[in-house]
C-alpha cells in the first residue's frame, strides 16, 4: 500500500505543495530544512522518468530525491551518493529511512568539512603579517607617548 505524501503532479506546480509536505515531514522527524525545491523538469535515466527534489539541510548536507512518475521514490543521493531506501512507495517511512543516515552519516560529514577549509593557493600572500607588524609599532608608539605624558604630569604635580 503506497502512502505518499505528494504526487509527481505537484512537483511542478509553481506553488510547490510538494516540497512544502516533505519539508514539514522532515522538521517532524527532528532535521530541519533550509531550503528545499522540487526541480519541474522531467529526467530520464535508464527508461525512467523522473523529477528531482533537493533539500539542504541545517548541517550543510544535500539530499536529492529522485521521484517517479507513479510518485513512489526512485532514487536517493545523499550529499552526491547514492544510499539504499527500502520503502519507495512509502515517504514516511522513506523520510525516517533518509533521517537515520542523515544522523548517522552527520559526524563523518562534518570532518569533511573542516578537512575542505577554503586555504588560500601557495603564490597567494596575505597581508596579515605586515598589518600585525604596523599595528604593534603604532601601539609602542603610543605606549611611549603615554609614559611622556604622565611623567609631565607627575613633574607638573610635584611644582604645585
Amino acid at each position: 500500500m503506497a502512502n505518499l505524501i505528494f504526487s509527481f503532479e505537484d512537483m511542478g506546480l509553481k506553488s510547490d505543495k510538494a516540497t512544502r509536505n516533505l519539508v514539514k515531514y522532515f522538521a517532524r522527524a527532528g532535521n530541519a530544512v533550509v531550503q528545499g525545491e522540487a526541480i519541474p523538469t522531467v529526467k530520464r535515466t535508464a527508461g525512467i522518468s523522473y523529477r528531482e527534489m533537493v533539500l539542504t539541510f541545517k548541517d550543510s548536507q544535500k539530499v536529492i530525491m529522485r521521484i517517479k512518475q507513479s510518485g513512489d521514490i526512485y532514487q536517493v543521493l545523499l550529499n552526491g551518493k547514492v544510499i539504499p531506501i527500502k520503502h519507495q512507495d512509502d515517504h514516511v517511512k522513506a523520510i525516517t529511512e533518509i533521517v537515520h543516515a542523515l544522523d548517522s552519516g552527520s559526524a563523518k560529514f562534518q570532518a569533511m568539512l573542516v578537512k575542505l577549509q577554503a586555504k588560500p593557493p601557495a603564490g597567494i600572500r596575505t597581508a596579515a603579517p605586515k598589518m600585525e607588524a604596523v599595528l604593534t609599532e603604532k601601539r609602542d608608539t603610543l605606549k611611549t607617548a603615554i609614559a611622556t605624558v604622565r611623567e609631565e604630569i607627575a613633574k607638573l604635580a610635584e611644582t604645585v
